[in-house]
């Protein structure tokens, strides 16, 4: 049994007081059991002003978490404020680990990911090779030039049918600066990190994006990608192709389309969500993620009503099969996007609303999303995700 507790402040520039204000929300001294990790979720300034440092040095256990624009739990909520959530158990075991910096551009990314798997695996007990889930974090890769799927793809290899659920960090600053994965005290710009799980937990996964019904006619073909790249729909451009269903009304118009959710089906009975970014200049739309060829892909169109709908439908799943357990809720920067300056946290508030006091949980809008699929054979495939929510029951 896991559990969770946290604290929030958003006193950014007195170290000594914000410090203070965590510790004696946290009350550690009569709080934790035997085995214990933090998850820490921040605006950036709490770096620069020392905060995260400092608190740090006053833990004895290990510190993980992102750089985000906007948190939520019960009670609290800010675009410029620190949540620490602590997951304590006499017969749950945590164990953390960092990977070595990623180069730009990835070309290393598949060794460092699997030298960090490596290390996680190292540390693990002879009858817990397979823990029953990992936890993983990491900075806005597309600053590095990375897809992150890449990312996700390496840790499913080397922990095959393991689920793994997390998210990367985000910012809201023009150039998608100051998005920054945090450890012990420390912030990195090109490093990545994980938890294992392993012991008595039984965690559930649930996501949701948009409704079924606002997806634009019958779903189509990828006959041709390159990573994040597709090329043709149906054997059409993907310009022609919107064009053809009045998505947009004239070539070079694919930039209309940014932050639109996309849904693909994949063979293996999975479904992932891209949003379109823009176009590639010769007819192909660049994708928040791969798009492999082959999948059923249908293009959606939204109003505000559907992006908080889904956060009613998912908020209610995951009471039906709470059982007493935390909920750890990552939902995409997109997502926020789309609801507007004046309704941005009506999403958050919506789900607050209907969690209620049932529970721990927390809330944090990330700039990627990693989600695990159980497949119909029993088998987890994990996945990056855009403009979703990801719900972790454990």
């Amino acid at each position: 049994m896991i559990k969770m507790f946290s604290a929030f402040t958003e006193e950014i520039d007195d170290v000594d007081a914000a410090v203070s204000e965590i510790l004696k929300q946290l009350d550690l001294k009569h709080s934790l059991m035997k085995n214990t990790v933090g998850i820490l979720h921040c605006y950036h300034e709490f770096i620069d002003s020392g905060v995260i440092k400092a608190l740090s040095e006053k833990l004895s256990f290990d510190i993980i978490g992102i750089t985000v624009p906007y948190i939520r739990l019960t009670g609290n909520a800010s675009s410029m404020g620190l949540m620490i959530n602590i997951l304590t158990s006499d017969d749950v075991n945590f164990l953390t680990g960092i990977s070595d910096p990623i180069d730009i551009g990835g070309g290393n990314i598949a060794q460092v990911t699997e030298k960090l798997c490596s290390g996680i695996s190292a540390g693990l007990s002879s009858e817990n090779k397979k823990p029953p889930m990992l936890m993983a974090f990491g900075p806005f890769l597309h600053i590095l030039k990375i897809n992150a799927d890449e990312f996700v793809n390496n840790i499913s290899r080397c922990f095959p049918d393991i689920p793994v659920f997390g998210a990367f960090s985000f910012s809201e600053e023009i150039d998608y600066s100051k998005c920054y994965f945090l450890y012990n005290g420390k912030s990195y710009e090109s490093v990545a990190g994980l938890i294992a799980f392993t012991g008595n937990i039984n965690p559930s996964f649930l996501t949701m994006s948009v409704p079924e019904k606002n997806i634009i006619g019958e779903l189509a073909t990828v006959t041709k990608s390159t990573g994040n790249i597709m090329h043709t729909i149906n054997g059409m451009s993907v310009e022609d192709y919107a064009i053809s269903i009045g998505l947009i009304g004239k070539k070079g118009d694919l930039i209309k389309l940014y932050s639109t959710p996309v849904i693909a089906r994949l063979d293996d009975g999975s479904t992932i969500v891209r949003v379109c970014i823009g176009g590639d200049e010769q007819g192909g739309a660049v994708m928040g993620g791969h798009v492999p060829e082959g999948a059923k892909i249908g293009f959606t169109m939204l109003e505000f009503a559907d992006t908080v709908s889904t956060s009613e439908e998912i908020s209610k799943k995951t009471l039906e099969i709470l059982n007493g357990r935390n909920i750890i809720i990552y939902t995409c920067m997109a997502r926020l996007e789309f609801l507007g300056t004046n309704q941005r946290e009506m999403e958050a508030k919506t789900i607050c609303d209907i969690l209620g006091n049932s529970t721990c949980f927390y809330i944090a809008y990330a700039g990627g999303e990693i989600f695990p699929y159980k497949l119909p054979n029993g088998k987890f495939v994990n996945h990056l995700q855009n403009f979703s929510i990801i719900v972790c029951l454990l």
